[in-house]
Parts: C-alpha cells; sequence; structure tokens
C-alpha cells in the first residue's frame, strides 16, 4: 500500500506575528502619557544675523503671572496685551503706511512656543509680508 504524501506549505503563517504587533501597539499607546501643552526651553542664538528695525513690525510676546501676552512695538504699554486679530490689524497697519514687509516677533523666553507660533500665523494673514524673525539673546563669544 502506498503512503499517503502530505502537502508541505511553503508559506509562514504571520497571523500571530501581526498580533502581537498590534498588541505592543496597544500597549505602548496606553501606557504612554501625551504632553500636549509641552514648554520649550529654546536655546539663545549663537550666531545670527542682525535685522533692521525701521523697516520691521515688531510684535512682543510676554509672560505675566504664567499667562502669555502680545504687546504691540517693542514692550509692554499702557494699554496692556491685545488680542490675535488685533496683532493682525497692526501688521497690516504697519505693511499700508510704513511698507514694512518685515515682522519680529520678541518672545520672552518662558512663552509656549505653540503661542508664539499662533502669534507668528496671525501676522501671517497679511499679504505682502515677506520674512518673519524671532528675536533672540546672542550669546557672548568666549
Amino acid at each position: 500500500m502506498a503512503r499517503k504524501r502530505f502537502a508541505i506549505e511553503d508559506d509562514m503563517d504571520i497571523t500571530p506575528m501581526i498580533d502581537m504587533t498590534f498588541l505592543l501597539l496597544i500597549f505602548f499607546m496606553v501606557s504612554s502619557t501625551m504632553d500636549a501643552a509641552s514648554v520649550l526651553k529654546l536655546p539663545p542664538a549663537k550666531h545670527g544675523k542682525g535685522v533692521i528695525t525701521d523697516t520691521s513690525t515688531i510684535v512682543t510676546v510676554l509672560m505675566d503671572d504664567g499667562e502669555a501676552g502680545v504687546y504691540l512695538s517693542d514692550g509692554k504699554k499702557a494699554n496692556g496685551p491685545v488680542t490675535l486679530p488685533e496683532v493682525t490689524a497692526y501688521v497690516e497697519q504697519g505693511k499700508r503706511e510704513s511698507q514694512k514687509t518685515t515682522v519680529i516677533i520678541k518672545a520672552d523666553r518662558e512663552a509656549p512656543s505653540g503661542f508664539v507660533e499662533e502669534v507668528a500665523r496671525a501676522a501671517n494673514e497679511v499679504e505682502g509680508i515677506e520674512q518673519f524673525f524671532v528675536g533672540v539673546q546672542d550669546v557672548p563669544q568666549n
């Protein structure tokens, strides 16, 4: 009597490997912590080029009692912080009246980078703005 030969499968079953991959993915998603409001301490610049402030619109981001506030021009004014639409109007006024096509954002070291980005986006809504600069503090060369 002839023996039956069983066909040997050439394919490997990868179902358990896929199961393990998804289990690991779920494990890391559950065990990790999401920190959406992380604040970065940006390093000071070691090398940079100067910007002419006379042809630039300056917007300042300062921290007051743990809250970031936007101030028009170079520092605090008596009227206090302004809103993002007011930043857009201020940059548009500088572009219209003085042909200022550059915006300098002077941000406090402690200001959240996401808030500085929101200020930059508000200023970017103005047509004709060519360059953005973020003011930094130079590190003295030893």
